[in-house]
């Protein structure tokens, strides 16, 4: 009867989903424990409803915490990422510098002319992507996940570059990947932009999919949140509103608010 005992514990304990509130307070209290790691997570929403920003917020506490991360985007150059982390004092600069932070720019042959005509960032690795597709950006992603990085992939605009079945496969590729060498890691996507079938596959192939949209605050910027799709876990909300302070996201609660 003991052995019995101990090995249903050990199934119960190798079982366990590891949760995190990724650095936004209050968010272990509406999802009743935090959000699981070793997952792939869409973020949606129109500009200005701060699906970006919530996924900056975690990476930037995952990096307080001595982690590391990679950041993938195509149309923003880490420049005007960095003064966005700047408004909240996230300090994104400093963890560039000590190499905790990487960012890469992944272009397709359109945009390569256009950057090279740029001032070039030193702190931004360039990732040229070939016409024929991404698999540049796979083997760099999987080199990342090796260094045990987190990751944010602003995927709209290669949605617009490259076919459907070429961003399915990458996103597989991506959600796979994840499950055997773990991490957090959000997946950019601008709502409206892109053909909804695609989309709908897309959501259907990560782990979670939270959906941002403004509301009206009392005298302050809010937004809330609807998870649409949240595996190995009961969230205890389907939704919930957060506030925008001096410091980043803050998600609000019955008890904060008590």
């Amino acid at each position: 009867m003991a052995y019995g005992g101990q090995r249903s514990d050990a199934v119960s304990a190798e079982n366990q989903v590891k949760l995190s509130n990724l650095g936004i307070p209050g968010l272990e209290f509406v999802t009743g424990g935090g959000l699981p790691d070793d997952s792939v997570y869409i973020l949606t929403g129109q500009p200005g409803t701060y699906y970006s920003s919530f996924a900056q917020q975690a990476i930037n506490g995952h990096l307080a915490k001595r982690g590391r991360a990679v950041y993938y985007t195509s149309e923003t150059s880490s420049t005007e990422i960095e003064q966005d982390a700047d408004l909240y004092g996230w300090d994104y600069k400093s963890h560039v510098l000590d190499g905790s932070l990487v960012f890469v720019r992944p272009l397709s042959p359109s945009l390569q002319g256009l950057v090279s005509l740029m001032p070039r960032v030193p702190s931004e690795l360039i990732l040229n992507l070939s016409s024929s597709g991404l698999g540049a950006l796979t083997r760099d992603f999987l080199t990342r996940l090796k260094e045990e990085r987190w990751s944010i992939l602003n995927i709209s605009y290669l949605m617009n570059q490259y076919t459907a079945q070429e961003i399915n496969d990458l996103m597989l590729f991506w959600v796979n990947a994840v499950h055997k060498y773990g991490g957090v890691h959000f997946v950019l996507m601008l709502e409206g932009a892109h053909d909804e079938k695609q989309v709908v596959f897309l959501k259907n192939l990560v782990d979670g999919v939270l959906s941002f949209k403004s509301v009206e605050g009392f005298q302050q910027t809010e937004g809330e949140v609807e998870i649409q799709k949240l595996r190995r876990v009961l969230p205890r909300n389907k939704s919930f509103r957060h506030v925008v302070q001096s410091d980043g996201l803050v998600v609000e609660t019955t008890a904060r608010i008590g």
